[in-house]
Order: structure tokens, then sequence, then C-alpha cells
């Protein structure tokens, strides 16, 4: 996406975001669930069971208790009949904690279509947000770009949110201003540090293009997935997957111009192999442990997404 003198228009639509911006998501949040008690077509369909459960009024199951679990729900005739400690889980969800990891690292300033990665990945973060509170329960996040990290923890507050979304609109704005390192260790400091605070029933969503996903990722989220929930949203920009016809490639952040010769078919072939084999790394996790993932393109309004995406029709008058 070419912006020109993006210093003077900060505000620019689909280049950087506001905090205003992201609040008016407050009133989109609606008509749509994380939770995988969706429609069949819905990506959130099919897993055998749950594991985000609360003390709610309708019973659902009976398990083995482990460490985490609430000791108000121990069933103990099952207990005393069977040796093994017992609980009974309940389907209606209170207080659950939503973990959100979003990436504002530098591959994440680019955009051919409507938006930046990083600004559709900003609106993805709003609507999630605004949906946990809606529902109850606390959300809690971890901002990172390729030098710095900030950790929030999961608070039942609009105050709280006002937090997230200040560190989250002031990493956007530093894109395109700072000189950082392309930092992939990033993405797993960010797992390491939300797997000492996500202990049971969490649901964690993570936000980003897929860069700096390694094995060590792979472990991290298998060991999170154990206990908890966790969806991978992959923002990715039409360009990614299929490269435009033509010769050459004008590229510009507003300040600096780069014309990429895009002829080559050696050019053409690791462009196209980079970006496959970090989507399949993905996709296989997510059908190898079982988890969710949603893709989030920048040419789309992520709203219009995430509710087809997540089984739900949009109404016209939301379209508009």
């Amino acid at each position: 996406m070419k912006a020109n003198n993006i210093e003077d228009n900060r505000d620019e639509e689909g280049i950087y975001i506001t905090l205003d911006e992201l609040v008016k998501f407050r009133y989109f949040a609606k008509g749509f669930s994380f939770l995988p008690t969706q429609p069949v077509h819905s990506i959130l369909s099919g897993r055998q069971s749950s594991k985000m459960r609360g003390r709610g009024m309708d019973f659902a199951e009976m398990k083995q208790f482990v460490q985490g679990d609430d000791t108000r729900n121990i069933d103990w005739k099952a207990t005393r009949r069977t040796g093994k400690t017992y609980i009974r889980v309940f389907d209606e969800e209170r207080d659950r904690r939503v973990w959100i990891l979003i990436s504002q690292r530098n591959s994440m300033f680019f955009g051919t279509k409507e938006r930046m990665k990083s600004v559709a990945a900003a609106h993805l973060m709003a609507l999630a947000s605004y949906r946990v509170l809606d529902s109850g329960d606390r959300v809690g996040a971890i901002v990172y770009n390729d030098t710095d990290m900030k950790f929030f923890k999961a608070q039942r507050s609009q105050q709280g949110l006002m937090q997230i979304f200040e560190e989250l609109v002031r990493q956007n704005r530093a894109l395109n201003k700072n000189e950082t390192q392309d930092e992939n260790s990033q993405l797993n400091k960010a797992l390491q540090h939300i797997s000492a605070v996500a202990k049971h029933d969490d649901l964690i969503l993570i936000i980003g293009d897929g860069r700096g996903a390694d094995e060590q990722s792979i472990e991290y989220v298998t060991s999170l997935n154990m206990h908890n929930d966790v969806i991978f949203a992959l923002i990715y920009d039409p360009m990614e997957q299929s490269l435009p016809s033509g010769s050459s490639l004008f590229l510009s952040d507003g300040e600096r111009a780069l014309d990429v010769d895009i002829s080559d078919s050696k050019f053409q072939s690791r462009f196209t192999a980079i970006l496959q084999e970090r989507k399949e790394r993905l996709e296989n996790l997510s059908r190898k442990q079982a988890l969710a993932l949603l893709s989030i393109s920048t040419a789309q309004p992520v709203l219009d997404q995430v509710m087809e995406q997540l089984g739900h029709a949009l109404s016209t008058k939301r379209r508009g």
C-alpha cells in the first residue's frame, strides 16, 4: 500500500489506527462467539469437546480433577465410589480469562488493498476484546513489536481495555518510524510469557502474520492447548498469496521507495515458497492440535470475515 506523506497524515485510514477507531468496534462486537458450540459450517465446530467450561447452571459432564479446577465442583459421591477425584462440569461460562497476543512487528506494516496487516490485526483485537467483556469475561493481552513487549493482566473493565488499546496505538504509530531489527524471537517470548499465566480453561487468541513461528512456537502452543483453547488468527495480504502480473512492483512506506523486479522466475518461486511454508506450518499445527484457525485478509472488512468464519450471517444493516 503506497502511503504519501504519512508523517503529515497519521490518521489516514488503513495506514494507522486511532484510539477512537478502536472504540467504535464496541458497537459491532455482537452476533458471533469464539466458543466451539457453533453451526456446522463454523471453523470452531467439529471439535470433540470444549475445555472452556465454567460454573453455569447446565450440567455437561464428569471429568477427573486436575490442578487448577474449581474445588467447589468436586462430586464427592463419584470421588468416594471410584477412589479418584471427579468434578462436575457445566456448559455456561463465567469469568473466563481470554488472552490476546497481537503482533505489531515490522512485517505487519504491509498492505496492498484496503489496510495494513497491522491495522487489520488491531481491528480484530478490538472486536474480540469487546466481545469478551460483553460476555462477562476478562481480557488480558500481550502487545509486541520487534523490540518491545507489554503485558496486561486480565481484567473485566473498560479502563483496563483502554490501557491495552493505548499501547496498541503507540506501537502501531511507531511503525515506519523506528529502525528496528527483524526479531523473530518475539513471538516465542510472548508465548513463553503467556504460558506462565494461562493455567487452565483460558482462551488464547494469537493475532499475527505467522512471522517467527518455528518448532519452539509449536511446543508452546501444544502445551497451552492441553488445558486451554487456542485460536490463531492469520493476518495476510492477497499479494502474499499471489504476486501481481507485470515485470516490476513499486513499494513505498511513505518515505522510501523500492522498485522490485518480479519478472525473474527464481524470485517468484522463492517468494511463493516462503509464504506457502509459513501458511502450511500453521495449518498443520491447527489440524494436529485441533486448533481453530482464522484467516483475515487486508482486502475485506475484518468484521465481515469474522462473522462469516464464525458461522454467522452478516445483516444488511451491519454491512452498511
